[in-house]
């Protein structure tokens, strides 16, 4: 059995993100740093039941700016790995539109390496909505979509 893969480790993957959390305390806005503590509270709360759920910004989606987005993006990934080697990188969707993926320390620093993950990326997007289009279309002939009540 992978001990890496095995989320029994978790002691030390919540000893890692505390260490993380602390080094955030004490380089981020106080504002800041607490909108992030209140979103891996409730993830790893989330995590712990086993549960499903929706996890929201609130009403304020001001507060859950893109330092916080990507520091949420690093701790879950400590969380979720237990390893503190990855890196934040940007990586735009298709459209533009802003987001982070969780790389190796080695393809951070790789050009080449991050616009393979980035077209692999948008290869993906692109065919996930071929897919939910299809199946849109599907529901919308088989009478399985309800009538817009606009």
């Amino acid at each position: 059995m992978n001990d890496e893969n095995n989320f029994d480790a978790g002691d030390d993957r919540i000893d890692k993100v505390s260490l993380y959390m602390e080094t955030l305390k004490a380089r981020m806005a106080p504002e800041q740093y607490d909108v992030l503590a209140q979103a891996v509270h409730e993830t790893a709360h989330l995590i712990a039941e086993g549960g499903e759920g929706i996890f929201g910004a609130g009403d304020d989606r001001s507060t859950f700016t893109p330092e916080v987005q990507r520091e949420y993006t690093a701790v879950l990934a400590i969380l979720l790995t237990g390893r503190m080697d990855h890196r934040v990188v940007e990586m735009p969707g298709p459209d533009g539109s802003p987001g982070f993926a969780v790389v190796e320390a080695s393809a951070a620093d790789d050009p080449a390496k991050l616009e393979e993950i980035r077209e692999n990326l948008h290869r993906w997007v692109a065919e996930r909505k071929a897919v939910d289009t299809e199946l849109d279309g599907i529901a919308r002939a088989s009478g399985l979509e309800e009538p817009n009540s606009d």
